[in-house]
């Protein structure tokens, strides 16, 4: 009878174990059945969401590459604009700075020839290389910022017995040493941007002791941070500067910038030579061709006479990187350079 009484009782203790095992598992069922519902309600919110503000549906602009459409255009934005000021631009909104006043930001870009004076390319024929002209007497000191490991202008300023005050905060260190390299990790930028590695063009001037020097080049390619750069340099100080040589990045988020920082370097110094930066594409949007970077050399007004470049563009041995260069007022596109 004992041994009868205790497996009915362990029996009886096992049903009572099942039947918890299966409450909780049909409890937690309930509730995994109740998470997966709600990720499906969320999901199908979302999608809803990115249906109506078509940020995956919307329709990409188609881009043309037709050759005579590229040409076409171009007759069309010679019309359209009286002095051809308007042939390369940038996103739609580049065009002007206030679409009302009409202010063509391209009448600041426009390069001239200097009386007595020759164009020289700097570098070998790739990204990064500048052009200048054959005027390098009494220069010293030159400032180079951003650098991202292409030294190929430095090197080639450098052998002409030039220092070269380079500054880059984006790498570690110069790909090879040079008697007349002065490399420093800092970056440049506005007033606002200033940070402990972020310095302003004065600041670099005064810690190397430059700030009543003359006669000094000025490069800079910063993917952008040229604009408030420029913005917040004083006029006196860009007087310091016989050469600039800058990449513009034509970007709607610097759209604000354009047209006063241009015509305030345009007040100073006078473009000399205009090129399309090698890895930018030219495009069509719109009524736009497009080149959103370009590379543009200035050359001090002072002391300096100017007409007008009649040359035929492009000129092949300052061309580089299979891009184009060429004259806002008299552009030219030959087949060997229209985009593929």
């Amino acid at each position: 009878m004992r041994k009868k009484f205790i497996r009915k009782r362990k029996y009886k203790n096992y049903i009572k174990i099942v039947d918890k095992k299966k409450k909780y598992y049909k409890k937690n069922s309930v509730f995994s059945k109740k998470i997966i519902k709600l990720i499906i309600y969320l999901t199908i919110l979302f999608l809803v969401f990115l249906a109506k503000t078509k940020i995956f549906f919307r329709k990409k602009k188609k881009i043309s590459y037709d050759k005579g459409e590229i040409k076409s255009k171009i007759e069309q934005l010679k019309i359209l604009t009286n002095n051809n000021q308007t042939l390369i631009a940038g996103p739609k909104k580049c065009l002007m700075n206030n679409p009302d006043e009409e202010k063509c930001i391209y009448q600041f870009l426009c390069p001239k020839q200097i009386v007595g004076k020759n164009r020289i390319l700097f570098g070998i024929r790739k990204d990064g290389c500048y052009v200048l002209l054959d005027d390098l007497e009494n220069i010293k000191i030159a400032y180079s910022i951003g650098i991202d490991g292409i030294i190929q202008f430095d090197k080639a300023l450098a052998d002409k017995g030039i220092d070269v005050y380079m500054y880059d905060h984006t790498i570690d260190r110069l790909p090879y040493e040079n008697e007349k390299f002065h490399w420093k990790k800092i970056g440049i930028g506005g007033n606002s941007q200033r940070t402990y590695n972020i310095q302003t063009l004065q600041e670099m001037l005064k810690e190397n002791g430059h700030l009543h020097e003359k006669n000094m080049i000025f490069k800079m390619d910063v993917e952008g941070a040229e604009w408030e750069t420029l913005r917040d340099t004083p006029e006196d100080v860009l007087l310091q500067f016989k050469y600039l040589a800058f990449e513009y990045h034509f970007r709607e988020n610097y759209y604000p910038f354009f047209y006063d920082v241009l015509k305030k370097i345009y007040k100073t110094h006078q473009p000399f030579f205009v090129h399309c930066n090698p890895p930018s594409p030219l495009k069509i949007y719109g009524n736009n061709i497009i080149c959103r970077s370009l590379e543009i050399s200035y050359i001090i007004r002072e002391g300096n006479k100017f007409e007008i470049d009649k040359s035929d563009y492009p000129i092949q041995e300052l061309s580089h990187g299979g891009k184009l260069n060429f004259n806002l007022n008299i552009l030219k596109l030959f087949d060997n350079y229209l985009p593929t």
